[in-house]
């Protein structure tokens, strides 16, 4: 095997060097950033620790806790019975809330479940719908699209409903059963329901335990090493500094839009109309170390309502130990165009907000940090299929492989992060083929 080298230190990369380092496989991990982890990483201030925006452990394969284990930090993950809210006209119920109306105002109760025994009525067998949008309203009916998967969507990708497809829901947005949805009207539903139902989540330290115990074992990373050009006929890279590499085969595991803007060489038309139909949001995070009781025992609630500007609001403090005894910490999300604009205002603006709802006391802010992650969500729209899987081709033929959340322009979790790296370490060494 020729060299291999890996772009992208987050966890999906780290992985995949660590499985190949355990298979005598050497293979450097160039990593844009100081420190690996991509999103998956925490900082600390005044005794506070701060994620990137949320980031729990979801544990579903065997082969994903036998890792941990051998990495020796699935001992130091406490389990977490998920406490998640909906908060809709000022007024919050268990999430999920298809199968959780009965916290809400009675008039958006009884828009909510007449609308899903009018949509249950009418369903009949036939071809999927074509958007997201004739999905929500013949799975759920008018009044849960109305009041929550309508503008909660919109918010967090930036899109409207129908322009958006269907390749991202069957794991993440669960179909209740009629008996469901009317014992969540009265509030008499109780089983966990969804893939996040149950956690797992450091008991200190915040999330970077986990990137910084693969990181351990990878002997070829190299932190602070941008990726500036890339020469897939040529196969050669060029860092920040001016620096070149060989490569024979290129593991990718940053953005598909970042790795293709670095491409040097002239692409074919159909690859540079596929690269421009790519589309995302960023995220900011307004992280605060904040003195005093939190002020929700949720773990996180979500925000639907067109008015406010953060579609997410969390308490991670709530589920580990990141912050000085008699403190909590806050973590407020908001969805942003990709490109240039005004972070720090949208931000100032939707604590702003936070503090209006009662979610923040100004005068017990002891510490505030903001954080961008570009990309953070794939837009799921139409023409997304179509033109991945043309540049998925196109980079394969050249010796590029692409793995992870971004690389593959998906929504995953860390457990696929952590199960795309294993797989990744597989092709490179010959044990698999890349998937199509």
């Amino acid at each position: 095997m020729g060299p291999v080298v890996i772009v992208g230190g987050g966890l999906t990369g780290l992985v995949a060097a660590e499985r190949l380092a355990a298979a005598g496989v050497a293979a450097p991990v160039l990593e844009r950033e100081v420190e690996p982890g991509g999103a998956c990483r925490s900082v600390e201030a005044e005794g506070f620790t701060f994620d990137y925006t949320g980031h729990l452990l979801h544990v579903a394969r065997p082969e994903t806790e036998a890792y941990l284990a051998g990495l020796g930090v699935w001992d130091g993950l406490a389990v977490h019975e998920r406490r998640a809210a909906v908060v809709i006209g000022g007024r919050a119920t268990p999430y999920p809330v298809q199968i959780n109306t009965h916290g809400l105002a009675p008039e958006v109760r009884r828009d909510c479940l007449l609308g899903f025994i009018r949509a249950w009525a009418a369903h009949a067998a036939g071809a999927e719908p074509a958007d997201f949008r004739a999905w929500v309203l013949e799975r759920f009916g008018e009044g849960l699209a109305e009041h929550f998967f309508f503008p909660y969507n919109s918010k967090l990708y930036r899109a409207r409903p129908e322009e958006l497809s269907l390749d991202w829901v069957g794991r993440y947005v669960p179909k209740p059963k009629l008996e469901d949805v009317v014992d969540g009207a009265l509030g008499l539903y109780r089983d966990p329901v969804g893939y996040n139902a149950v956690f797992r989540y450091p008991r200190e330290g915040g999330i970077r335990l986990l990137p910084d115990a693969v990181a351990a074992r990878v002997p070829g990373l190299e932190p602070g090493r941008e990726l500036v050009a890339l020469h897939l006929g040529e196969r050669w890279l060029e860092l920040q500094g001016g620096e070149r590499r060989p490569w024979e085969r290129l593991l990718a595991t940053i953005s598909l839009s970042a790795l293709l803007d670095a491409v040097v060489d002239e692409l074919p038309p159909e690859v540079a109309a596929a690269r421009a139909a790519l589309r995302w949001v960023r995220v900011a995070n307004v992280a605060l170390g904040v003195a005093g009781p939190a002020p929700s025992p949720e773990h996180w609630l979500y925000f639907p309502d067109p008015e406010l500007p953060f579609y997410r609001v969390g308490f991670p403090s709530n589920h580990g130990r990141v912050a000085p005894p008699g403190c909590h910490t806050v973590s407020i999300e908001l969805s942003l165009d990709p490109g240039p604009g005004e972070v720090a205002a949208a931000a100032a603006a939707a604590e702003a907000a936070a503090v209006a709802a009662g979610l923040v006391d100004p005068a017990a802010v002891r510490v505030r940090r903001l954080s961008v992650i570009d990309p953070a969500y794939v837009v799921f729209d139409h023409p997304r299929r179509q033109a991945v899987a043309l540049l998925r081709r196109f980079l394969r033929a050249r010796g590029v492989l692409l793995a992870g959340r971004w690389a593959e322009w998906k929504y995953s979790a860390m457990e696929d992060a952590i199960l795309d790296g294993m797989r990744a370490a597989r092709v490179l060494g010959g044990e698999a083929a890349d998937e199509p």
